[in-house]
């Protein structure tokens, strides 16, 4: 297998695979936010003398809804106007080599636990917390459709 693919990111394709990629821990922390929240205003309606505790719940529940989608975006302003640079990326039976202009890098098949199409994107995932995201309008259809068979043919590819 031989594939090779320029793309260039758009700020809002690198927040859509960012959530694509990190959806369980999203979801994850609303419902935990949710529960804290709903906790809370119930320790007020139990004591409304002493809504202090109550209170402190319901906005740690406030902050978990919150902060994964607020880090994200102050992540994204944070980039500015800087542009993604363009980025070549090359498939092979060795591994995943990704390249820009200015930095060049690569993993072999072995370093991937498991590989997904989510949400427009390929995710080759590293490990719980990192992952590669290539946008799935990168790759031409033939070509999608030799890397899902290579990679199922090496116990990589999940739903």
């Amino acid at each position: 297998m031989q594939i090779t693919a320029t793309y260039t990111l758009t700020p809002d394709e690198a927040l859509r695979g960012t959530r694509a990629f990190k959806r369980l821990w999203y979801a994850l922390s609303v419902l935990c936010g949710a529960l804290l929240l709903m906790g809370g205003l119930g320790r007020i309606g139990l004591a409304p003398g002493q809504p202090g505790p109550g209170l402190f719940l319901a906005f740690n529940g406030l902050l978990l809804i919150a902060l994964p989608e607020a880090v994200l975006r102050w992540g994204r302003r944070r980039r500015g106007s800087q542009p993604y640079p363009p980025m070549e990326v090359r498939l092979d039976d060795e591994g995943l080599s990704l390249s820009t202009t200015a930095t060049e890098g690569g993993l072999p098949w072995g370093a991937f636990t498991r590989v997904v199409r989510r949400s427009g994107f390929w995710i080759f995932r590293v490990g719980p917390s990192q992952a590669v995201l290539v946008p799935e309008r990168a790759l031409e259809a033939p070509a999608a459709a030799d890397l899902e068979a290579f990679l199922r043919g090496r116990g990589l590819m999940g739903r």
